[in-house]
């Protein structure tokens, strides 16, 4: 999947997964999780793949077990905008 690192950001950012931001959190609080997920996005082939790599992003990195329903509606969000580009 070729995704839009500004959209990602964006995207994470809206959810605020670990609530930081609603907190006072930086704006680039979750950077490292998004250029991780942006860097391993292309070998992901579905919205699961993504689903589960945010998931997995978001558990090494900050030892948090999302949602994972949460992490697929966040793919759909992702891959729905790359959809519309190509179009």
């Amino acid at each position: 999947m070729n995704l839009d690192i500004e959209f990602l950001t964006q995207v994470i950012n809206d959810w605020d997964p670990v609530v930081l931001l609603a907190g006072g959190a930086p704006e680039d609080e979750y950077s490292i999780e998004v250029k991780e997920i942006f860097r391993k996005s292309s070998a992901c082939k579905s919205q699961t793949d993504l689903a589960l790599l945010i998931y997995r992003v978001f558990n090494d990195k900050m030892r948090v077990k999302l949602n994972q329903l949460d992490c697929l509606k966040q793919a759909f969000k992702l891959t729905e905008n790359e959809n519309k580009e190509h179009n």
